[in-house]
């Protein structure tokens, strides 16, 4: 019972701290894999700066100057009045500002550049700028060339520029828009200062004469075409113009004066339309006026709207004298009543002045009916003569037809010859003017330090490149490191309770036991005695205040708990793999409890390899193997020490190895431990790794608890837990698992807990218990 209330607490204290490390993961964690992986990021971040150094060292360095040209189109189209044979348009746009980036780059005016300078025998064209790169590429072509025994294609002879030389120029030359402006960088890069500052200016001219150059070109060849193209052009204008003037004195056509081409007999019909439309318009206007007051005339009611309209001063002081009667009349009437003889009289007042109203609107009636009837005239007169002109126009009008067909063409042959003229013009006077669009905004000059390599800069990022390599290391040293670290990893991957670390021990601490027997009372050695000194199986009892002495007390802590339960009495110290140091851990083991007044019985039960036998009782003829095949008895094969307390049975030391695994699963093997329960107070069995040899796991259910030792940072992960998992007998009686050989600095590195280095400090222990 007690023990299940163990596990069950460790189960439970697990997950909290497993949260906690998960939380950690993010910072401390990381912080963890930088600090025990910090010396391969050092090293790696020391190799690349020297590398860097290296670099500076086997490197020419190179000094830069640039130019700035500057796309002026605006100063062209000034003196040239125009953009147009330019060449380029009136406004420039991105296209057009990498357009002249590639001519700057092209081989044409890189060639001119070389040839101009002389530059093409410079030694800085023949190798490169990193010496070693140097040397490598001769060493190439010299094991090329003794490769090809003589027999490979001869060199083609160049003529100018080698295609070499064009390639090298090309590589240090660097052309570019500055930001979104009509600026170019043109820079060059050279091992000479002076030649890198020549060369920027030489590109940067030739670049203007570049752009002369095809201007002129340009200019040239249009002025030809042109010459030629206007004198047919003129001929062509001079005939048109004088059929027009033939076609005119045949057909007695004359012009106005008004400019636009108009024949007379046109003037004259569109002049009498214009009249007869507003002669028409105006007889319109004066019907529909004596109409309206015809038809008021004949209601015997005035509009008041018309009658305002009319503009009498008549009417309007009538319509006054109306207006105010009408009040005075409405008035008495609501005073009075209708009936009053005021309201009567006012309303007869009223009557009157409403015929002398009508008597005034007939007056004008009058009036209105002969200014009707003088327009009626005058538009018919208008229509009759306009009649009389468009019959005698007909004729005129179809030769007109034809006049003006060829009076269009005559006029197109005119202007195309005036509009070739003014462009011939206009690329006459642009072959007077030496200008481009395009000028040096600021010359080249020598640079004062060099443009590469940047020393700060290349150990920046040499530096950079260092981390990066070592943090890729370090993650590729973490993700392949696939074993125990941490006692933390332990109880997280195999879940069960971790009850220490034993440190790896000193090379002064490991020595192997002494070949002298011990001694009886009497002083004689005895036939079946442990050696008094037995090396680092005892080292438990010579570092009684050790790191590994207090392991080992909570090993023998777990069991006395689980002990109290009636449960462990015999204890397995097995592991997954050889070499853990298992059989040296179940010594110590033994050798702890011996020493508290305990008797003890240790069992080598590795009959494949029984290392305590070879080692604390290498003159052992019979053990374990000769108990189990035959009826010996075992206390004539037991081996005791000096005190009594600590008894040993040892393997077989003769004997064959293809039935051993049934031997230590048989019942005699049962019998045996259930009698050393009833004679010691702990049987500790020595068992063969689980991962290569089922014997562990044959002999599991006679034993009541396991202790499970781990190597540190040796065995890989996977083997721990398929071993327990293939024995879950095994893994159900696991008291805990002690982490076995423990780099105490290298596990600090590995504890992601904040203070939990100092606690697997054996100095630190040490000095804690040597207080007491």
């Amino acid at each position: 019972m007690l023990v299940q209330l163990q596990k069950n607490f460790s189960a439970d204290a697990r997950e909290p701290r497993a949260a906690e490390e998960a939380g950690l993961l993010s910072l401390v964690g990381i912080l963890a894999i930088l600090r025990r992986r910090a010396l391969l990021i050092a090293c790696s971040i020391v190799a690349m700066l020297f590398v860097g150094v290296f670099y500076l060292a086997t490197t020419k360095p190179m000094f830069g100057s640039t130019a700035l040209v500057y796309l002026d189109i605006q100063n062209a189209q000034v003196i040239e009045g125009n953009g147009s044979a330019s060449g380029m348009k009136a406004g420039l746009d991105d296209v057009d500002v990498n357009s002249q980036l590639q001519i700057i780059r092209s081989e044409k005016i890189a060639t001119s550049v070389i040839e101009k300078l002389g530059i093409q025998d410079a030694e800085e064209f023949r190798r490169p700028q990193n010496l070693i790169v140097n040397h490598a590429k001769n060493g190439a072509r010299i094991l090329k060339s003794l490769l090809s025994f003589g027999g490979g294609e001869p060199a083609i002879a160049e003529t100018g520029v080698p295609r070499g030389v064009i390639d090298q120029f090309a590589k240090r030359l660097y052309v570019e828009r500055v930001d979104e402006t009509f600026v170019i960088a043109i820079g060059y890069v050279s091992e000479d200062a002076q030649r890198a500052a020549d060369v920027a200016n030489a590109v940067a001219e030739a670049y203007l004469e570049e752009k002369l150059d095809a201007r002129f070109e340009s200019v040239r060849r249009a002025s030809l075409w042109l010459q030629g193209r206007l004198a047919e052009l003129s001929q062509k204008a001079v005939a048109s113009d004088q059929l027009v003037q033939d076609y005119k004195r045949e057909h007695g056509i004359i012009d106005t004066n008004s400019g636009n081409g108009q024949l007379l007999s046109d003037a004259q019909l569109s002049d009498l339309s214009a009249r007869l439309v507003e002669a028409r318009k105006d007889s319109a206007q004066k019907s529909a006026r004596y109409e309206q007051i015809a038809r008021m005339i004949a209601t015997g009611n005035p509009d008041a709207s018309v009658v305002d309209s009319l503009a009498s001063p008549v009417i309007s002081d009538l319509r006054r004298q109306y207006s105010r009667l009408s009040q005075q009349e409405a008035d008495v009437a609501r005073r009075y009543g209708a009936e009053h003889e005021a309201a009567a009289k006012a309303r007869r007042q009223m009557a009157d002045i409403n015929g002398l109203i009508l008597g005034e609107l007939g007056r004008i009636e009058q009036v209105y009916k002969s200014d009707m009837e003088v327009a009626r005239s005058q538009e018919q007169e208008l229509a009759r003569t306009l009649e009389g002109y468009s019959s005698r126009s007909e004729e005129v009008a179809q030769a007109g037809v034809r006049l003006r067909e060829l009076e269009r063409d005559a006029q197109a042959n005119q202007n195309l010859y005036e509009s070739f003229l003014d462009r011939y013009k206009s690329a006459l006077q642009q072959q007077s003017f030496p200008i481009t669009d395009a000028r040096v905004l600021t010359a080249a000059s020598p640079a004062r330090g060099k443009s590469s390599p940047k020393t700060t800069i290349t150990l920046i990022l040499s530096g950079i490149a260092g981390v990066a390599l070592g943090l890729l290391l370090a993650l590729g040293r973490e993700l392949s490191d696939n074993t125990f670290r941490s006692p933390n990893q332990v109880e997280r991957v195999l879940g069960v309770t971790c009850l220490g670390i034993l440190p790896k021990l000193a090379r002064g601490q490991v020595r192997r036991p002494v070949r002298q027997p011990a001694q009886r009372a009497d002083g004689q050695a005895g036939p079946r005695m442990l050696s008094r000194d037995l090396g680092v199986f005892q080292h438990v009892v010579k570092a009684p205040l050790s790191r590994y002495a207090e392991t080992l007390r909570a090993v023998k802590l777990a069991a006395d708990f689980a002990a109290e339960d009636g449960g462990v009495r015999t204890l397995g110290v097995v592991s997954s793999m050889p070499g853990e140091g298992k059989s040296t851990t179940a010594m110590n083991i033994a050798e702890l409890m011996a020493s508290n007044g305990s008797s003890v019985l240790v069992i080598d039960a590795d009959l494949r390899s029984p290392t305590l036998t070879r080692e604390i009782a290498p003159q052992a003829t019979a053990g374990l193997y000769e108990f189990l095949v035959s009826q010996v008895p075992v206390d004539e094969l037991i081996y005791s020490d000096a005190s009594k307390r600590l008894k040993f049975l040892p393997a077989a030391a003769k004997g064959g190895a293809g039935q051993k695994a049934d031997l230590i699963g048989s019942a005699r093997m049962a019998q045996l431990l259930q009698a050393a329960r009833q004679t010691y107070d702990y049987v500790i069995i020595d068992l063969p790794p689980l991962a290569p040899v089922i014997d562990a796991k044959a002999v599991a259910g006679s034993i009541d608890g396991f202790v499970f030792v781990v190597e540190w940072g040796k065995t890989a992960i996977a083997t721990v837990t398929d071993a327990l998992h293939n024995a879950p007998l095994v893994n159900q009686k696991i008291l805990g698992c002690v982490l076995n050989k423990t780099d105490e600095h290298g596990l600090r590195l590995y504890t992601s807990t904040i203070g939990s280095s100092e606690y697997y400090s054996s100095e630190k222990f040490g000095a804690y218990v040597s207080q007491g």
